[in-house]
């Protein structure tokens, strides 16, 4: 019999009926993969998988799909809203033939279609219907050719056809209305249930309608590749630290044993969340690692789920460091570096992914790569928690990869402790619904969980007692950046790091070093200087090039350096610790000396005071009573530090977003200083008086930009988008965030650009941007 097929387009390409049977296939292929078994839910999505674009079917974007562009932006062209009716239409006749009543399931089965081209919004905004939506709806379902669709149904690949089988003729949009006005009355109580299943079924489902719909568009080679299991075993970190330095060192002998004894724990895989606690330079990174690797091994072995590794920082600065220390692991053990094996994924990554010898298209490695297709995944805190809490589509598309992957939060304590109440519940929650594993991996393990809630890996008590490598000098005595300087005894045989609060302190006592010791090197970083710049600095610090450093707290953390006397000036405690671990970091020297200090600006202002929280700085002030400490000391004084911060620190914001995830309220107006929705959810928070500046400072600078001039006279905005992933990492090398509003830069290409010609005026090769006008404080 000869195959008939709709002629219903969803795409230039491609039909309907091929587009929808293959998104409800690979969203129940990802279900299945999942550790829950609920037939229910699963029926629910593959009803929403199946109804996502069932509006392309009318006449008007029939016409628009095959090239009347006038109707691009016309709402009868939009499909989503009646995908959403036809989704609440299906899942409320489906449910009333289960003898089921729920009203969320109604509500995710209209939203959700509703919502997989936007980001979410808040439920009882986005559960109206007005009487211009009805009008449109008519229109739209009045052009649909019925014969035709007869056809589309028929195509559709599905393995129970009854969920899906309907007219349009069945459809009472009056009914619809009453059925919204339903679902808006339990919504509505929703808050008071402080329940979060809502919420993680909610972004569960429209994780795996994104996914499922973003990779049958974009991946243009075998799906299967997206259910690639690799099974990598734990002793390859063990083959690999064998072949380390053999100098045996203090640090070193308790390094090795610190891996030892971890290495050596029984893991029981019914527990979710560890913690990993030891001091700075013990091998933290290699120790997560090989638990990570242990947790997925014991897991495939235990309940033959195949277990990502998500391996999660803070800072940009740091992921190529230690992204490169897992790439090591694996070249040792001669695993091939496939895209599927390792990537690393951040708003600067590139788009290439690569298997075997075969690098994909564009499009294939973007959705591969934005959709975390790897064993191990390198990432920043921003992508983890985005999209874990927010309401950005592109973040929540990964929500689903949570299940079934082991969590490495490395330096945890740069979470606010404003969010630590509402980590502490969603990831618990996380990690009893799934196969969800944590490493909270820190030396300064903050107090975000209780007790009850975690297993320790090694007893790290004993590794602080016995690790002294620097004495800790306290001077409370605020002093102005000349006079410190002036009091300043650098002894010439040693290294000499200065940590500043401010981009203005650093530059200040950078100016006033050279003037004072003119004939020595004297290495400066900040964030006005280009990353280019900064990556070559710290290289030329880690070989030990240069015996001056004056820095902001960008090396505070993760970053390699060691220096024999470290400054720093005053802060809240665990980042005075964190700043501590730069100094004789490997206890290769003789005792360090780490200075404590106060600086204040010519207003007798404390620098700490623009860019710290009071109450962490009163605490630090409360627990360093004396003028002397040693670093054994440091295990005691960040335990009262952290209980402190427990007893005082407010839950307000916590409590406020976790009541936005309860009642499903994803977007609101932005009110100042309160939380009005999920959107609210900032981990860092934007500095609108900063702004990106291109700096032409080299030859390679120079064809970074021509490129990107080139690129922006494409007339087509998607290829223009696509060329210029191809040079962003390249483009972004030369890209500082700075204020501008006294020194602006000319704009060309729509991006403030300083050319090589007119460099002097913006910008200093020592000390970066050339910032104007008043004077300006920033981390």
């Amino acid at each position: 019999m000869k195959f008939i097929n709709s002629n219903i387009l969803s795409h230039p390409d491609r039909l309907l009926e091929d587009h929808v049977s293959q998104v409800v296939e690979l969203a129940n292929d990802f279900y299945s993969n999942l550790p829950i078994n609920d037939e229910i839910l699963r029926d629910i999505l593959t009803i929403i998988a199946f109804s996502h674009d069932i509006g392309k079917s009318t006449q008007f974007f029939q016409e628009y799909i095959r090239g009347d562009k006038n109707l691009k932006n016309k709402k009868e062209t939009n499909h989503a809203h009646l995908g959403a009716v036809i989704g609440l239409y299906l899942t409320d006749k489906y449910l009333k033939s289960k003898n089921i009543d729920n009203p969320f399931l109604l509500s995710l089965a209209y939203i959700l279609p509703k919502r997989h081209h936007s980001n979410l919004r808040d439920f009882l905004e986005d559960l109206s219907i007005d009487e211009q939506d009805i009008d449109i709806l008519q229109k739209q379902i009045k052009s649909i050719d019925k014969e035709e669709f007869k056809i589309f149904l028929k195509n559709v690949k599905l393995q129970d056809k009854n969920i899906i089988n309907f007219s349009f003729e069945e459809i009472d949009l009056d009914q619809i209305k009453q059925n919204l006005r339903k679902i808006k009355r339990f919504t509505r109580k929703l808050k008071n249930q402080k329940s979060l299943e809502y919420y993680i079924n909610t972004v569960l489902l429209f994780s795996l309608l994104l996914d499922a719909d973003k990779s049958d568009v974009g991946i243009k080679t075998d799906k299967n590749i997206l259910f690639k299991e690799i099974q990598i075993n734990p002793k390859i970190v063990d083959n690999f630290v064998k072949n380390l330095s053999t100098t045996k060192t203090h640090i070193i002998n308790l390094r090795e044993k610190a891996y030892k004894e971890v290495s050596d724990k029984k893991i029981d895989i019914n527990k979710k969340i560890y913690t990993l606690t030891l001091p700075t330079g013990l091998g933290k990174t290699l120790i997560s690692f090989k638990i990570a690797l242990k947790i997925a091994q014991k897991v495939k072995k235990e309940k033959n789920k195949d277990l990502k590794i998500i391996y999660s920082l803070p800072f940009l600065s740091i992921i190529e460091q230690n992204y490169n220390v897992f790439e090591k692991v694996l070249e040792n053990s001669n695993i091939k570096l496939d895209s599927s094996v390792i990537l690393k994924h951040h708003h600067l990554t590139g788009f290439k992914y690569k298997e075997k010898e075969d690098e994909f298209d564009y499009d294939t490695s973007r959705i591969l790569i934005e959709g975390w297709n790897s064993k191990i995944i390198t990432t920043t805190f921003i992508q983890f928690f985005y999209s874990l809490i927010g309401n950005k589509n592109k973040m929540l598309r990964k929500f689903h990869k949570f299940a079934n992957s082991v969590v490495i939060l490395d330096e945890i304590q740069s979470i606010p402790h404003r969010y630590w109440l509402l980590l502490r519940k969603i990831l618990t929650e996380m990690a009893e619904r799934f196969n969800f594993y944590i490493i909270f991996s820190t030396a300064t393990q903050p107090l975000i969980l209780e007790k009850e809630n975690y297993t320790e890996l090694i007893n790290h008590k004993p590794y602080f007692e016995k690790i002294n490598r620097y004495t800790i000098n306290i001077d409370k005595n605020p002093k102005t950046i000349k006079d410190f300087s002036n009091s300043l005894k650098i002894n010439q045989e040693k290294s000499h790091l200065f940590i500043m609060n401010t981009v203005s302190a650093a530059k200040e006592l950078y100016q006033q070093l050279k003037k004072e010791y003119e004939n020595e090197k004297i290495i400066f970083l900040s964030t006005h200087i280009i990353p280019k710049q900064r990556l070559e600095r710290i290289q030329k610090l880690k070989l030990s090039e240069g015996k001056i450093a004056v820095s902001t707290q960008l090396v505070e953390a993760g970053v390699d350096i060691d220096f024999d006397i470290v400054y720093r000036d005053f802060a809240p405690f665990d980042s005075l610790n964190q700043s501590a671990g730069r100094c004789n970091r490997e206890g290769k020297k003789e005792k360090g000396e780490f200075f404590v200090i106060k600086l204040k600006d010519e207003n007798g202002r404390e620098f700490s005071s623009y860019i710290y929280d009071p109450v962490l700085l009163s605490i630090t002030d409360e627990i360093l009573q004396n003028p002397r400490y040693e670093e054994k000391d440091v295990f005691n004084l960040i335990n009262e530090y952290y209980q402190k911060l427990s007893s005082r620190k407010s839950d307000k914001e916590s409590l406020d977003l976790l009541d936005m995830l309860y009642s499903l309220k994803f977007s609101g107006e932005k009110e100042k200083g309160k939380i009005s929705s999920i959107q609210d959810f900032v981990l860092i928070k934007e500095d609108i008086y900063k702004e990106d500046v291109f700096i032409e400072i080299d030859e390679e600078a120079k064809e970074v930009w021509k490129e990107f001039s080139n690129i922006w006279k494409l007339p087509d905005i998607f290829e223009r988008k696509k060329a210029f992933d191809s040079i962003k990492a390249d483009f972004y090398k030369f890209v500082v965030s700075v204020p501008i509003k006294g020194n602006p830069p000319p704009i060309e290409n729509n991006f403030n650009y300083v050319p090589y010609e007119n460099l002097d005026n913006y910008y200093d090769l020592e000390t970066g941007f050339k910032v104007k006008g008043d004077l300006y404080f920033e981390f």
